[in-house]
């Protein structure tokens, strides 16, 4: 992987999902290495550098600021072209003799190094694909008026049909990737994973309830980077109509300050812990009662989100909006409950049976990480991997 969307703030997912990746193909292979423009790198460097605290969005230079949208956007285009044609991996790195299983790649605009690589070593090529890049932006609301369908066909589909094997999210990942070319039966989807060992239903949730002030409440969590997409103010809005409960919102972005405005607007109680190193979340999601995936507005579900997984194998009960794959891996009142989203009457009604049944609580919990360890592990997707590409 590049590397570049390391220069954000808050959690950096494609990091942090990079080195679960690897990490699961070292315990089922033996070994694997992250190429990056800086150099090889470990699962816990990756994770690390995409969890740290002092993550921070680089500074926009003051002309650029006062540029129009697409003219940003196209700027930042012409860098990911740049950046991509001078990544080049060494065919001769400590994989060189090897028995390599395969080459993944994180899909990003005109990025083909790691095909290249498997090409040069004779080992296939696995291309990633949490989303296609210029169909994604759109459901942000990001337009490329006029060179959007040429990137595509060129920043993309290179690499999207020339790639063994494309590993898809989500199923409305895999239709837009067979709409850009790829044949149905070079696509796999892989989920979202989580690491079983590092994610455990044991972990002690009194430290953590205790230094951030959460003894005696229920608490109502939600993890990621705090941007417009992951509609942050349903879980502001849902709190404050249950009496008793506090949010606890673990992370980081620019939509914080908005959040935490809207939190002191609607009285409710929330704390706010900033990004907190990937080896830590554990203790954090611990400390829930609750936790939450929502549903933007205006926009398709197509997101296989990291923090599902996460919060399954913490064994903390999940609120989840019933769209997209939550609807096909979840099953409502066993291992999740599912609401309709964007409905808060349902969202506030979910959260009070949980707040008022801890044994309901309980058993949700312990299914999820039942269903987190049957399939929701990265070494579940790697094993996939290697069945799909027949080794």
């Amino acid at each position: 992987m590049t590397g570049s969307s390391t220069a954000q703030q808050g959690p950096v997912a494609a990091l942090v999902s990079t080195a679960g990746w690897a990490a699961a193909a070292q315990r089922v292979l033996g070994e694997a290495w992250i190429a990056t423009p800086q150099g090889l790198i470990d699962p816990a460097v990756a994770r690390q550098r995409g969890s740290a605290p002092t993550l921070r969005s680089s500074p926009t230079p003051s002309l650029r600021r006062h540029l129009p949208a697409p003219v940003k956007t196209a700027v930042k285009d012409v860098r990911q072209w740049r950046r991509a044609r001078t990544f080049t991996v060494d065919p001769q790195g400590p994989w060189s003799g090897g028995d390599v299983a395969f080459v993944w790649q994180r899909h990003e605009l005109f990025q083909d190094a790691g095909l290249r690589l498997a090409h040069a070593i004779g080992a296939p090529s696995v291309l990633f694909v949490p989303a296609t890049v210029i169909w994604e932006a759109e459901q942000w609301g990001t337009t490329r008026p006029g060179w959007g369908h040429w990137l595509e066909q060129h920043g993309e589909r290179p690499a999207l049909r020339g790639a063994d094997l494309v590993a898809c999210g989500t199923d409305h990942v895999a239709e837009q990737v067979r709409r850009l070319g790829v044949a149905p039966d070079r696509i796999l989807l892989t989920p979202s994973g989580v690491d079983l060992d590092l994610f455990d239903s044991a972990s002690d949730a009194a430290p953590t309830r205790a230094r951030l002030g959460l003894e005696g409440r229920f608490v109502v969590g939600w993890v990621g980077s705090f941007r417009r997409f992951h509609a942050i103010e349903q879980a502001v809005d849902a709190v404050a109509a249950v009496d008793g409960a506090t949010l606890l919102l673990v992370g980081d972005g620019p939509e914080r300050p908005r959040i935490e405005q809207l939190a002191r607007d609607r009285g409710v109680a929330a704390v706010f812990t900033g990004t907190v190193e990937h080896a830590d979340l554990p203790a954090h999601l611990a400390a829930m009662d609750a936790a939450l995936v929502l549903a933007p507005v205006g926009a398709e579900y197509h997101y296989s989100p990291l923090k599902l997984a996460e919060y399954l194998a913490t064994g903390v009960a999940v609120v989840a909006p019933a769209v997209g794959q939550l609807r096909e891996r979840l099953t409502d009142g066993v291992d999740a409950l599912l609401v309709p989203p964007h409905d808060l009457p349902a969202l506030v009604g979910a959260l009070v049976l949980l707040r008022d049944e801890p044994d309901t609580r309980k058993r949700i919990g312990r299914a999820g990480r039942t269903a987190a360890e049957a399939d929701w592990s990265w070494d579940h997707q790697v094993r996939r991997v290697l069945d799909a590409l027949g080794s």
